[in-house]
């Protein structure tokens, strides 16, 4: 895969001595909001496991399929908790064609994530981007609010490749748990956590090592882990399924190769109801 050019944009916050959780995976899924030693750390990973840039792309397209479907289903706010780099695709985007109407909220613990944000949406009043962190549910809630989230109505709590970031020591469970009793009947919780690689191969057990040395410590949870932490929410279908299957387009997975290489996907994804 031949990343793009990296665009000249250092924000204060930003630090380009070394790789960048966000702006690596920015780098993976295509965007230019990157540095050197991001694109050298993309560059690592594609090297050891090729397939990592495909597994970002599905991932993106899971969050702007699931959350156009929540945006059908007539809800109109959002929490992004753990949101990264805004790319094509992201939850405001979205919005823009299918709920102008809609609330966003992105929330993320790095200041660089904030600070990119903020430079896109300066135009968009129904959109907010703020620091928060998904290990304090409390901050999480009031921030929500701050943002201009009506947390009496139905709510959606995006965690869309973030979760695989909370140690168990953290208690994911926990998190998920008081999210869930802070928000009404109706409310929905759209999850994607990457999983041990299939079979455990050599190429996906040293891709896990590069990313949890070099940006955060990675931890993967099987399919049956990922179920758990929908405790209490009503799952809709189709169930826990890797990024790809969640409600394809009819045009999608059509050639076996490609329902194949789908299948390869260490991650799984659902999205449930506050019932």
């Amino acid at each position: 895969m031949e990343l793009p050019e990296e665009r000249p944009w250092t924000p204060e916050e930003g630090d380009p001595s070394g790789p960048n959780l966000a702006r690596v995976y920015n780098a993976l899924g295509g965007g230019t909001h990157t540095f050197g030693a991001d694109r050298e750390m993309a560059n690592r990973l594609l090297a050891v496991q090729p397939e990592v840039a495909y597994w970002v792309r599905t991932n993106r397209e899971f969050l702007a399929r699931s959350a156009r479907f929540l945006f059908e289903t007539g809800l109109r706010q959002v929490l992004d908790v753990g949101a990264g780099l805004l790319a094509p695709g992201s939850v405001h985007e979205v919005a823009a064609a299918v709920a102008p109407d809609a609330r966003v909220v992105y929330l993320d613990l790095d200041p660089v994530v904030v600070a990119q944000a903020n430079d896109v949406l300066r135009d968009r009043p129904r959109v907010t981007a703020l620091r928060g962190d998904l290990r304090d549910p409390a901050e999480v809630l009031r921030l929500a609010v701050e943002g201009g989230l009506d947390l009496a109505r139905p709510v959606a709590i995006l965690l869309v490749a973030v979760l695989h970031f909370v140690q168990d020591a953290e208690d994911p469970g926990d998190i998920l748990a008081r999210l869930r009793d802070a928000v009404p009947t109706g409310s929905y919780v759209v999850i994607s956590h990457a999983s041990p690689p299939p079979q455990n191969s050599a190429e996906g057990v040293q891709a896990k090592k590069e990313y949890s040395e070099r940006t955060a410590p990675v931890v993967l949870r099987t399919r049956e882990q990922v179920e758990r932490l929908f405790a209490g929410w009503e799952l809709l279908e189709p169930g826990i399924v890797q990024p790809s299957f969640w409600r394809p387009e009819s045009d999608e997975l059509v050639e076996p190769a490609e329902i194949e290489r789908a299948k390869g996907t260490p991650a799984w994804v659902g999205v449930a109801i506050k019932r």
